[in-house]
């Protein structure tokens, strides 16, 4: 029985997971709420990981208020790189030293290689994290970024309320693709990125 923990648990994405890995079997899966994992706290970070020490982290928890840099608001700023970049690193530092063997999925975004204007800070946070997952490959780990284009969340709907939903992404068949991940299907250090359009080949390859 291999044990998952899923940051940003109660997310659509996170709990897209988390009922396929359910579903499979031979997996005890954690997917806490902000308020009982949150990512940019490290003595949290240290208490959930020394009561459920992970064999696989998945690293989803993320955060995005679109801001021009021209009117820019220095705390969104910082809680873009705070939960999406420095969340990232510090779950993954303090679960490896609990499992020198964990295996890191890093949740990333089709952002981190498409530029949008008023979306710099996650842009620019994302396309980080998909630099650093190389680089935890290069250094012996087991890592990979699995990156969604536009889909269908709660978080989606607030900044796009008028989007047809029928163009995005379901969270069911990305996670299909995650658990090719979770699988060990693709290389380390890759950046896998999954829309609509191109997620059923990803799933059947």
């Amino acid at each position: 029985m291999k044990k998952v923990l899923i940051t940003g648990g109660k997310g659509d994405i996170a709990q897209a997971i988390k009922a396929l890995l359910e579903e499979e079997g031979g997996y005890e899966v954690y997917a806490p709420s902000r308020q009982e994992l949150d990512v940019t706290n490290w003595e949290n970070i240290d208490q959930v990981m020394a009561n459920f020490v992970p064999d696989i982290l998945i690293n989803n928890a993320g955060y995005v208020v679109p801001q021009s840099i021209k009117e820019i608001y220095l705390e969104n700023t910082k809680k873009h790189f705070d939960i999406n970049l420095g969340g990232t690193f510090y779950c993954t530092g303090i679960g490896l030293k609990y499992n020198p063997d964990l295996q890191i999925i890093n949740i990333v975004s089709a952002a981190s290689v498409e530029s949008h204007a008023t979306w710099s800070e996650y842009c620019a946070s994302k396309a980080a994290v998909a630099m650093a997952t190389k680089c935890w490959a290069e250094d012996g780990l087991y890592a990979v970024a699995i990156s969604p284009g536009r889909t269908r969340t709660k978080m989606r709907k607030s900044l796009f309320p008028d989007e047809d939903q029928n163009t995005l992404l379901e969270p069911a068949d990305f996670a299909k693709v995650v658990l090719k991940a979770v699988h060990k299907k693709y290389e380390s250090g890759a950046n896998i990125i999954v829309k609509k359009q191109n997620v059923q080949q990803l799933i059947n390859e």
